[in-house]
């Protein structure tokens, strides 16, 4: 084999240092040495080397190509980097990269070409959640590399547990309750999240973390981040550590009663909502509780998110303020005046109000007196007369109505409106009329199989039973009267309570059994009023 010949088989894929000649047509020329050049193909590079004829660079010559040999720019650095991945996956050696992403089975990371961290090597501790690692630029250490696949697989566990155990046994020697350490949280789970504080880990209990409320640990921590811990409780037969965070922070309720009182305005955040009410954070800290029936004076609120959110702004008045127990009470409804009280300055009980029917139930209707500001007339009081069944016959939501104030209860937020007291009660115009044992002028109304009815006055009616119409046996009322008829009527009896009126039309006058028959069923004015006629006496002997 000549010598020349030997020296073109050495220069198949070896590094050789080359001076630029020209940019061509396809690609950029070097001069090898000996009358050799090489071709970098156009497609090695995505960009325009930063070379000037006459410089320097390296290549990897690959093999002949046209009468000259084909080469690579791009190949060098990332053999060389190979090489070097080779050598640290066969001494244990370390690399720095960026974690860039998740991919089957773990981690991206770059680390000048993509490396794979699998998930069992990314922290000391199962990894649930990766994203917290995701752009941390760290130190890794390389366990395998296929230089022909261009695999290469990273620890960062490894690095973890060195840096661990060295610090592991030296402070497990002087460990005590009161030492403060900067520690790294490993995992967050619902309860609270383990601290590792140089080789040993301990519980950062939830209720440790912070004087305010929180729903979960991982509003306040996440895995990797680096939290100022103190310990609260070393046990070393069993190695559980109980760590808080709380207690290295400034307590929000000392002192609280110089910077807070009953009737304080403040802002604050909602954190929280319960069914009885909605927590708000009014300091870092420090929240307090307005309860589901401080949110409005008017609406009857169900649960607090119909008007709250999370983490919605707020004004709040405060109300109450226990030291004792470390309550804060607070009120949103209390900004604003009541308008119950508004109400009971401008109405009083007699007044005649007008308003909109704002929802018909089966007991009643509510009639809207100020904005927010419902009273009810209830089915009793519609009319003097008539038993109405259903509201819904007769009124209907939007329409207006004109009643009178009934009643005003404005600590217990209520008020009850009349109708038919806009009118007078036809019932006393008939107690006056109708005493028990005169004689009155009534006018037939309508007849049943069992008597018939009579109108006394103003829609009063009474009933003349089918035995008191004649002093013969009568099968029919129609036999004897009919409506629309004017007669003189007995009044046997007189129940106001009951609103029931007893008349005859066969008799003329009550005797005494009869008078005490009647009064036994209840009807002791009426009994009096009978006995004042029998002796003659005026009403006020």
């Amino acid at each position: 084999m000549s010598e020349e010949t030997r020296e073109e088989e050495a220069l198949y894929n070896s590094f050789r240092t080359a001076k630029y000649i020209e940019k061509r047509e396809d690609g950029w020329l070097f001069d090898l040495g000996d009358d050799q050049l090489a071709l970098v193909p156009s497609d090695d590079l995505t960009s325009e080397p930063a070379l000037s004829p006459g410089d320097e660079a390296e290549l990897l010559v690959e093999r002949p190509y046209g009468g000259q040999w084909a080469a690579s720019l791009s190949k060098v650095d990332k053999l060389k980097l190979w090489d070097e991945f080779e050598h640290l996956a066969k001494t244990g050696g370390t690399i720095e990269g960026t974690i860039i992403g998740r991919n089957k089975g773990g981690m991206s990371v770059d680390v000048g070409l993509r490396a794979f961290l699998p998930m069992s090597q990314i922290d000391v501790h199962r990894v649930e959640d990766v994203s917290p690692y995701i752009g941390r630029h760290q130190r890794f250490k390389v366990t395998e590399f296929d230089k022909k696949r261009g695999n290469l697989v990273l620890s960062r566990r490894a690095i973890v547990e060195e840096k661990r155990d060295e610090q592991r046994g030296e402070l497990l020697e002087g460990l005590t309750a009161g030492q403060e350490f900067d520690g790294v949280v490993r995992s967050v789970l619902d309860y609270g999240a383990f601290i590792d504080i140089g080789g040993v880990e301990g519980l950062l209990h939830s209720s440790n973390m912070s004087w305010g409320r929180i729903d979960h640990p991982s509003e306040l921590l996440r895995p990797g981040d680096e939290v100022r811990v103190v310990v609260l409780e070393w046990n070393p037969s069993r190695e559980r550590l109980s760590l808080g965070r709380k207690q290295l922070l400034a307590n929000p309720w000392d002192g609280i009663e110089t910077r807070l009182s009953e009737g304080d305005i403040l802002s604050g955040s909602v954190v929280s909502l319960a069914d009885f009410g909605a927590f708000v954070a009014v300091e870092p800290g420090l929240e307090g509780l307005v309860h589901v029936t401080e949110l409005s004076w008017t609406e009857r609120i169900e649960h607090p998110r119909e008007v709250l959110e999370l983490k919605q702004a707020v004004q709040v008045q405060v109300i109450s303020v226990d030291m004792q127990n470390r309550r804060l009470g607070l009120s949103v409804k209390r900004l604003a005046p009541n308008p119950w009280d508004v109400l009971g300055d401008e109405v009083h009980i007699g007044d005649i109000v007008e308003g909109e029917i704002r929802s018909v139930v089966d007991f009643g209707i509510f009639v809207e007196l100020r904005p927010g500001v419902d009273a009810l007339v209830h089915v009793s009081d519609f009319s003097w007369t008539e038993k109405v069944e259903d509201p819904r016959s007769r009124y209907e939501v939007g329409q207006r109505v004109q009643a009178k104030v009934l009643d005003i209860d404005v600590e217990a937020g209520r008020a009850s409106l009349g109708i038919k007291q806009l009118e007078s009660d036809p019932w006393e115009t008939a107690t006056e009329l109708a005493k028990v044992g005169s004689l009155i002028e009534v006018t037939i109304t309508r007849l049943t199989d069992f008597g018939a009815f009579a109108e006394i006055a103003g829609g009063i009616e009474g009933l003349i039973h089918i035995s008191e119409l004649a002093d013969k046996r009568v099968e029919r009322p129609a036999e004897v009267v009919k409506p629309g008829q004017k007669h003189q009527a007995l009044v046997l009896s007189f129940d106001r309570s009951n609103e029931r009126i007893s008349l005859s039309l066969k008799r003329q006058e009550l005797d005494n059994n009869q008078v005490r028959g009647y009064a036994d069923e209840g009807s002791a004015t009426a009994l009096g009023d009978v006995l004042r006629d029998r002796l003659g006496l005026k009403g006020d002997d």
